[in-house]
């Protein structure tokens, strides 16, 4: 009994073995064949999430509440020769209503564009240029003044960054860019806000602009 218990285990033992070799050797085989793809890749995820919390009745307190949350990843790169440029969309949005008679506030809003092309100088290693848009898609506001003031806006603030450098690609699930040359501009087209001077502009003004290493 003991001689089949063992038999047993080193045939358990041995595929487990097997397994893993095989497990690793795919991911390398996958990871090769996606650093040898030409042409567009293109991709992206759509999350949604609803949370409802609701009390009838409880002894602890506390107030019902609605929370939407919805985000967007959209990548598009391409890969031929000697030319490599990768392009990525983040947008993000959140609404919390907490309370019956509370309106909804924002808890999450973004947009965030980049696009980064590159020529290739040896294996893992590209010239490189950068851009970089952000900002924001509705109005926000400080909840804690009555009535609410408003904070930012669509464009307000805006950021556009442009860098050139070296970009570092060993693969194609990782990157490190570093760049000795960056100009960053800060746009704030709500005339409220730029008249107060928001987020670094001359009041009035409604763009700054800053240059560095």
């Amino acid at each position: 009994m003991k001689k089949q218990i063992t038999t047993l285990l080193l045939l358990f033992t041995v595929c487990l073995i097997i397994n893993g070799q095989v497990t690793d050797k795919e991911k390398i085989l996958r990871t090769q064949v996606a650093d040898t793809l030409q042409g567009w890749r293109t991709g992206g995820d759509l999350i949604l999430n609803l949370a409802q919390t609701s009390l009838t009745n409880w002894a602890s307190g506390g107030e019902n509440s609605v929370a939407v949350n919805g985000l967007v990843n959209i990548f598009a790169n391409y890969k031929k020769d000697k030319t490599a440029w990768d392009n990525t969309l983040n947008i993000g949005y959140g609404l919390l209503r907490q309370g019956e008679d509370a309106g909804f506030k924002k808890t999450d809003d973004k947009f965030d564009f980049l696009s980064k092309y590159g020529r290739k100088v040896t294996e893992s290693l590209y010239y490189a240029a950068l851009i970089n848009f952000r900002t924001q898609l509705t109005e926000g506001k400080n909840y804690t003044t009555t009535p609410h003031t408003k904070i930012s806006n669509r464009f307000a603030p805006a950021y556009l960054t442009i860098a050139i450098g070296m970009d570092y690609k060993p693969n194609s699930y990782f990157s490190a860019f570093v760049a000795p040359v960056t100009g960053k501009m800060t746009f704030v087209t709500d005339t409220d806000l730029s008249a107060t001077g928001a987020f670094g502009v001359t009041p009035g003004e409604k763009s700054k602009s800053e240059f560095g290493g």
